[in-house]
């Protein structure tokens, strides 16, 4: 980028920050208009904004950037800090985790940012943590361009049968198996259905969707694995 850019009171939450140099820090926001953006807060650590640069704070922020990084000039809150703990807690940051592996910065991508939102919404109020997450997981892939095919078979292109049993391929789709298949490579029509209209309302489709959308992720995010989610493989015996 070689022209200034100035931004003004943009909706964003951040993502992530760390100290950078004596006095400042370094942000990682999710923007509506702007996508990821990574802002130098110069003097934060030592004044009251270093308070409102903590992660599931909605805020409006402002900033000029001239190249990859840019320099936060006004922060101020956008609304009440979304109200998480514990197991929704540690979902809010594996989401966060997630974003950040899978979004460069400066890809404007307002279905994201949307998607986000509502998540922090859904993780404070929603009885199922598990739900939640597979839906945002779902959504993301959608938004960011690799939705999945969940209503049609591969090699025929009919419409998927609920007691028939199929592979998924990543690139194309479910293919039926009539053969012996380990199991745990298999899917029932039914659950993938459901998880393309979004009800996952029981635990064997939130088991499904859990193991499906794991292996999409994994092709997408590479061999590093998420941090968040070693610590989360503690919280599966307990539906997440």
């Amino acid at each position: 980028m070689s022209e200034r850019e100035t931004v003004h009171l943009e909706r964003g939450f951040v993502l992530h920050q760390r100290p950078y140099r004596n006095t400042s820090q370094l942000v990682e926001a999710l923007t509506e208009r702007h996508g990821r953006v990574g802002l130098v807060a110069r003097g934060s650590r030592a004044k009251g904004r270093r308070a409102l640069l903590q992660p599931f704070v909605p805020l409006r922020l402002s900033w000029t950037r001239r190249g990859e990084l840019g320099t936060l000039s006004h922060v101020e809150a956008d609304g009440q800090a979304v109200p998480l703990e514990a197991q929704r807690l540690l979902a809010a940051y594996y989401v966060n985790e997630l974003l950040l592996r899978l979004l460069a910065r400066g890809d404007p991508n307002e279905a994201v940012y949307s998607c986000y939102s509502d998540c922090l919404s859904s993780l404070a109020a929603a009885p199922s943590v598990s739900r939640v997450l597979r839906l945002f997981e779902l959504r993301l892939l959608r938004a960011l361009g690799y939705g999945l095919e969940l209503d049609r078979e591969l090699d025929s292109g009919e419409p998927l049968d609920p007691d028939g049993r199929y592979l998924y391929d990543p690139e194309h789709g479910p293919r039926r198996v009539r053969d012996r298949v380990a199991e745990e490579q298999v899917y029932w029509g039914r659950e993938l259905i459901a998880l393309g209209a979004e009800r996952l309302d029981d635990d064997d489709s939130l088991k499904a969707a859990r193991r499906l959308l794991g292996r999409i992720l994994e092709r997408h995010l590479g061999e590093r694995p998420l941090k968040s989610r070693k610590v989360m493989q503690d919280l599966v015996a307990k539906g997440f």
